[in-house]
């Protein structure tokens, strides 16, 4: 059974958050999805709604299921998945999860990347931020929180245009926009509008497959960037792709990714990429983490296009480049010496290693 994708859609308090969540509900392309949703009265559909089992999961006009956490996501979404499992829900092919606006979506990628029940039945696909045309800057450089949403976004969505002031509106977006990319220089910048096209109609990127592979990795848009230094918080972001010509050892790869869960932590905001193996060139692996937390490598079962080079985006908390280069490069050293180790205690000449 093919798994349920699930995007997220975060954002700062006040950003448009709910504006945006409100016009996805009512799209007729919604009828085969599930929202999950803080509260039903954050969100005004109270006049509208029909109920369904015991007040916590409601079916809209347009057949979309609208689901209100009532504990942790991990419970909301196992408890979903029964529902429909028993037809006590309409079956749906996808999910949308909103979280608060102070919310980190770090641990709930986690969740779906590593909790079992989760990752059998889900499919992690994207998320979404938005972000306020008017106060954007200001929150970026005084919420860290606000930086982790957008640091982790593939799709931000640029509201309250319309309030800026006619005469310096122009400016404002450009300037904010400039900030954004300094951020998240991957992900793609629009409209609601084309945010809800991309949730409504665009295929999910499954790693077990790697199809749309270079719409989720976007590794070119972080090569040979200067990076911003301003700003309380955005000016420690560091977003940066370490690109490697030759193949890695697989032992140095699974050091190396082991390394970077236990010296960085939550300062890893988001990693992704892909990796030509030195024992499979043929196949590479997908990698892909948050924090503190890493999803186990997926191998594929060919390169999804002409580059055969690894590819590995980094956005990072107070991390530069040069730190993960040389993090690679050490064990890569240690994978060396160790090979070199037991191909000597089993008798051959150094010289053949």
């Amino acid at each position: 059974m093919s798994r349920i994708p699930v995007s997220i859609v975060s954002g700062f308090l006040g950003s448009g958050k709910t504006t945006l969540l409100n016009r996805l509900l009512r799209q007729p392309g919604m009828s085969d999805t599930a929202v999950i949703v803080n509260e039903f009265g954050e969100i005004g559909l109270d006049h509208e709604l029909v109920e369904a089992g015991d007040g916590s999961v409601v079916l809209l006009p347009n057949g979309c299921v609208c689901c209100a956490v009532r504990g942790s996501f991990v419970q909301a979404l196992d408890d979903l998945h029964q529902r429909r499992a028993r037809g006590a829900v309409t079956r749906f092919a996808r999910v949308v999860v909103e979280t608060s606006g102070l919310a980190d979506p770090g641990p709930l990628i986690q969740a779906l990347l590593a909790e079992p029940s989760l990752r059998a039945r889900y499919l992690f696909d994207t998320v979404t931020a938005t972000v306020d045309a008017v106060h954007g800057a200001a929150t970026l450089d005084t919420h860290l929180e606000a930086v982790r949403q957008l640091a982790v976004a593939d799709h931000i969505v640029l509201t309250k245009q319309d309030m800026l002031p006619e005469d310096t509106a122009e400016a404002t977006v450009a300037e904010l926009t400039r900030m954004l990319r300094q951020v998240n220089p991957g992900a793609t910048l629009g409209t609601a509008s084309a945010a809800i096209d991309a949730l409504v109609c665009a295929a999910p990127f499954d790693p077990e497959q790697g199809v749309e592979l270079g719409r989720w990795l976007r590794d070119t848009a972080y090569r040979g960037r200067q990076e911003c230094r301003h700003g309380r918080y955005r000016g420690r972001v560091r977003s940066f792709c370490v690109v490697r010509e030759e193949a890695i050892d697989e032992g140095a790869l699974e050091l190396f990714l082991s390394g970077l869960c236990k010296h960085l932590g939550a300062r890893l905001l988001r990693l992704k990429g892909i990796v030509r193996v030195a024992q499979r060139p043929d196949r590479p692996v997908v990698v892909q983490g948050v924090q503190t937390l890493l999803h186990e490598p997926v191998r594929l079962a060919r390169w999804p296009g002409p580059e055969r080079r690894t590819r590995l985006v980094f956005i990072t908390l107070d991390i530069e480049q040069d730190e993960i280069e040389d993090m690679l490069g050490l064990m890569e050293r240690m994978q060396a010496r160790a090979l070199l180790a037991r191909m000597r205690a089993g008798g051959l000449p150094a010289a053949a290693a």
